[in-house]
């Protein structure tokens, strides 16, 4: 027991320093960043003839409550050209009735595209007028199929890739575009930061008031999004490691999209698949390129209330994960894939993937050799606090990252109240999250099937239940 439990402590070690690394790399790419965006002109980037015009794919399955003002704050957005295209995915309430009703629609004959596969569309519609906005009504396929769709009738050469009752920032697309027009020839993918709304006022698909969850599941999870965008995103898109683009925003050079065959309908990461085979296919074609996560553009989006929706949303996201390993495979410690092969992917298998097998069974193992009498308490303290300040290093590291960039939770009120859960979180939540990523393996045996994720609604909407992976954070 005192080899396994010393196996599992080094485990810990290994772990933080690989991360505190990453943390590094982050915290000079943030600070690289921020010194962009002050040099940029984002107006003049906005009124470039030169901007790429993006195509907003909006897949949604029964919105009808909140679908019209989403649209609305879409078509608002700061940007020079764009256009949006919603695809309802077999949708059985009103979704399009609303459409049709808010933005004069009427039923169109457009041929579909052939570059990607999905289920038949039932119709097209677009507006009398000159809006730019154009709703699919297709049979249902899931939200990769769905997106397939929008893809194939998108008219731009960016694409991005939103949820229904995600928000997004008046200047995130112009934000999230600066690295296309920075170095067109090697950007394939950028990604924004999402961050929860839990909190916040929302009125007609925007934000007017910004503020921190009042209850502690959520908080837990703004303590989760600091890390991992702040973290563990920056510090891979600093080394072109990045293995993920949120699905709840995210843009894409869509040529490279259909060339890699768009999103796949056979996982439940499609997200996730996507930037990998991206990555992948790149390299097969011997060319550059690159996925960026941009730390300024925000996203607004609801995270989970309750236990059972956050348990079903963890164990989607690694069963999700260990299906992009178990695919791409042949990446795995291949030099052929550069920082990809040889240290995201590794990375992906030890720490993400195999970590809730360590730790849980580090715990299991240490409190047994206590109990009988194997190991003193001293040694048992002292691997209860390796493992808290493993976390506690990275998640402080990961809050003074942000607010020494950004600084968008303002006073020690709400600085403090999100230090206070990323210590708490070592009390049962982390250990209960791990156990849900456990079972994730096991839905991934079973091939079980998944169920709705429940939505209790931006903006005072009604309680819902919609299709899709959750916020696409992991």
């Amino acid at each position: 027991m005192d080899v396994y439990i010393a196996a599992v402590t080094a485990y810990f070690v290994a772990f933080a320093l690989f991360h505190g690394w990453l943390l590094v790399m982050a915290a000079v790419e943030t600070r690289r960043h921020a010194s962009r965006l002050q040099a940029a002109n984002l107006q003049q980037t906005i009124r470039s003839p030169l901007t790429p015009p993006i195509s907003v794919l909006v897949p949604a399955y029964n919105e009808e409550l909140g679908i019209t003002d989403s649209v609305r704050s879409l078509l608002a957005l700061e940007y020079p050209r764009f256009e949006i295209v919603v695809v309802s995915d077999g949708s059985s309430d009103a979704t399009i009735e609303r459409l049709v009703d808010a933005f004069e629609l009427e039923r169109v004959r457009r041929p579909t595209p052939p570059f990607l596969e999905h289920e038949p569309i039932r119709a097209v519609y677009a507006p009398r007028g000159r809006l730019n906005l154009l709703v699919l009504e297709k049979d249902n396929g899931g939200k990769a199929d769905a997106l397939n769709a929008a893809i194939n009738f998108a008219r731009y050469p960016l694409i991005c890739a939103i949820d229904a009752d995600s928000v997004l920032e008046q200047d995130a697309l112009v934000k999230a575009a600066m690295p296309f027009v920075d170095d067109p020839v090697r950007t394939v993918a950028t990604g924004g930061l999402v961050k929860v709304a839990n909190g916040c006022r929302v009125e007609r698909g925007r934000v007017v008031e910004t503020g921190l969850p009042r209850t502690a599941l959520p908080m837990f999870q703004v303590v989760e999004y600091l890390r991992a965008f702040f973290g563990a995103r920056t510090g891979w898109s600093a080394v072109n490691g990045l293995l993920l683009v949120s699905g709840a925003f995210g843009l894409f050079r869509k040529e490279a999209v259909i060339a890699a065959g768009g999103y796949s309908t056979k996982t439940v990461g499609e997200d996730m698949e996507l930037v990998v085979r991206l990555h992948r296919s790149r390299r097969d074609q011997g060319r550059a390129g690159r996925v960026v996560y941009v730390p300024d553009p925000v996203c607004w989006t609801e995270a989970p209330e309750s236990t059972r929706v956050l348990r079903r949303q963890r164990r989607r996201w690694q069963r999700g994960s260990a299906e992009v390993l178990i695919a791409h495979l042949r990446m795995l410690g291949n030099p052929r894939y550069g920082t990809v092969g040889m240290l995201a992917m590794p990375a992906l298998l030890l720490f993400e993937l195999l970590g809730p097998v360590v730790e849980l069974s580090g715990y299991a193992v240490a409190l047994i050799a206590l109990l009988s009498g194997t190991i003193e308490a001293e040694v048992f303290l002292l691997f209860l606090a390796v493992s808290v300040l493993c976390g506690l290093t990275l998640s402080f590291g990961a809050i003074a990252i942000e607010d020494a960039s950004f600084g968008r939770y303002p006073g020690w009120n709400q600085l403090g109240r999100i230090m206070l859960f990323a210590v708490l979180e070592n009390a049962g939540y982390r250990q209960l999250g791990l156990l849900w990523r456990l079972e994730g393996f096991w839905q991934l045996v079973r091939r079980g099937e998944w169920g709705a994720m429940e939505r209790t609604g931006l903006g005072g909407c009604e309680p819902e239940a919609i299709l899709g992976d959750g916020v696409g954070l992991r």
